[in-house]
């Protein structure tokens, strides 16, 4: 008799979310996956290397070893030109590029597959990005619609779909997927990575099973990030990442720069020196689409220095180690709790109203300025 080889399953990937790996492969192993999968979870944890390694699994045609990472459907997963396995965000111009089946033979012109394929080759360089596509760049209907287009072409091999960012679809593109997955194409897979689940309209996710991926240690965070970027975190990187490898390169990146700015901005809100602030304002954000990811960036750590002022009250640590000498000298906890736990609202508010375009960057920042600790100076 001869003994049936048992398939051996290895999704890789760091060992705080291996429960979440596991759940995978033992609904693959019995035959369950569902078609829909939607992986969600904080700003760059990790959600597009799982669909990767999720994907691969799915297109393996190795029987011992899934995914086996050299049979041509793990090459197939593997390969950022395969432009058909994907639905990014992208800007308007980019998404109104000609497809490469409306070009001549000879045209050097840039198609919407070239496009793409540059984004997902930074995808699979660096899967834990926040940043690969623009802050104003989503995902439009034409992109579904190219996407089922492809289904009646006829395969015996599992066609895996990956839709990175899910919740940038807008209205149009949302009720054209959710059409599709009311009715999925046999051998057919759709995994949505989202960390903002809630924008996704309730129809999607009901369609879909839902994985929690959890945020990873610190370990974790900084052995990524250095093995990503070959360079050490700040301290203050790694403190405001909150478990993610992606947060912790973005902010990483001139982030004495960025500290300077957010440490002035508050300096000078709570003395109402508000004449050389707005200068500063005006000279640091240009009035173009840059200016509001810079205004994020900033807000990201004015948030983090009061709320390490809160921490200060209460004789916790800061997650800003290097910013703690500048916090006590400012000595923002002579407002009390209350003003702070006040001041970090409204620097979220002034954040989500700059990111949804419902204020320019500078009268944003400039009513936040005026308005954080109002009532409380004396």
């Amino acid at each position: 008799m001869v003994e049936e080889k048992m398939t051996k399953f290895c999704l890789h990937g760091p060992e705080s979310q291996k429960a979440a790996r596991k759940r995978l492969e033992n609904a693959y192993a019995a035959g369950r996956f569902p078609q829909a999968l939607l992986i969600e979870g904080d700003r760059g944890i990790g959600k597009k290397a799982l669909a990767i390694e999720v994907a691969r699994m799915l297109s393996c045609t190795n029987s011992e070893q899934v995914p086996c990472g050299i049979c041509p459907g793990c090459s197939l997963a593997s390969n950022p030109g395969n432009t058909h396995g994907w639905i990014i965000p992208l800007e308007t111009a980019e998404a109104n590029a000609k497809s490469a089946t409306d070009v001549s033979e000879n045209s050097k012109a840039k198609t919407v597959e070239d496009i793409k394929a540059g984004y997902i080759a930074k995808i699979f360089e660096n899967p834990y990005s926040v940043s690969y596509v623009s802050g104003i760049a989503q995902i439009a209907v034409e992109q579904i619609r190219g996407m089922t287009s492809q289904f009646s072409l006829t395969s015996e091999n599992s066609r895996v779909v990956i839709v990175a960012e899910a919740d940038r679809m807008n209205e149009s593109a949302a009720n054209a997927l959710l059409k599709t997955l009311e009715e999925v194409p046999p051998n057919t897979y759709f995994i949505l990575t989202s960390s903002a689940p809630g924008r996704l309209l309730q129809t999607i996710r009901s369609r879909c099973n839902s994985l929690c991926l959890p945020s990873l240690s610190l370990a974790e965070t900084e052995e990524i990030s250095r093995t990503v970027t070959g360079e050490s975190l700040s301290p203050d990187a790694l403190g405001m990442a909150l478990g993610s490898p992606g947060m912790a390169m973005y902010y990483n990146s001139d982030i004495a720069e960025n500290e300077t700015r957010a440490f002035q901005f508050l300096k000078d809100s709570a003395a109402g020196n508000y004449s050389d602030l707005f200068f500063d304002l005006d000279k640091y954000f240009a009035r173009d689409a840059s200016a509001v990811d810079s205004a994020i960036v900033m807000l990201d750590f004015v948030e983090f220095l009061v709320g390490d002022a809160l921490r200060l009250l209460v004789g916790e640590a800061c997650r800003l180690p290097d910013q703690r000498q500048n916090l006590e000298t400012l000595d923002l906890g002579r407002f009390g709790s209350v003003a702070l736990e006040k001041a970090i609202l409204e620097i979220v508010s002034a954040s989500e109203k700059i990111a949804n375009r419902k204020n320019s960057v500078i009268v944003a920042l400039q009513t936040l300025s005026i308005g954080l600790f109002e009532g409380y100076k004396k």
